[in-house]
């Protein structure tokens, strides 16, 4: 039989610095008002993880795993904000804004890039095709909160 055997040693915590030491900040995800969200994302296990993160805090979603599945949904769903990558096959974030504000209602919607493209002209682009925020996965659940709590984005 051959193989690889391998050996790990990891150093005892020293208590008193840990003891010492405060717990991280937690994110101030807290139930919410149930707000209408749409969550469109190719990547399944992505869009999977935010609908149960965001269905834990009280809000009613919807999920869609493509541009055009998502501007089939948009309409009959209403959404208050839709959570939009960018990068996707066929229809692409930033059509599918586009598309979503050009709707009865689209002015009123608010749309946040969830997308790891993170550069500067992204951003600039992300905003002239109709977003209003920008964020770069892996998402920081405080900047979550913090999009979702806002109502003047």
């Amino acid at each position: 039989a051959k193989g690889a055997e391998f050996t790990l040693r990891l150093p005892l915590a020293d208590t008193q610095q840990t003891e010492d030491r405060q717990p991280p900040a937690r994110a101030e995800l807290r139930p919410a008002e149930g707000q209408r969200i749409l969550v469109v994302d190719d990547n399944m296990d992505a869009a999977r993880t935010l609908e149960l993160l965001l269905k834990s805090l009280g809000h009613r979603l919807r999920v869609a795993f493509s541009g055009t599945e998502a501007l089939r949904i948009a309409p009959e769903f209403d959404p208050h904000i839709v959570l939009l990558d960018i990068g996707m096959p066929g229809l692409d974030g930033y059509e599918v804004a586009r598309r979503l504000r050009a709707m009865d209602r689209g002015e009123t919607l608010r749309i946040v890039a969830v997308t790891g493209w993170g550069q500067e002209a992204d951003r600039v682009r992300s905003r002239e095709a109709g977003f209003d925020v920008h964020l770069v996965k892996p998402v920081d659940p405080n900047d979550l909160a913090r999009v979702l709590d806002d109502k003047n984005v």
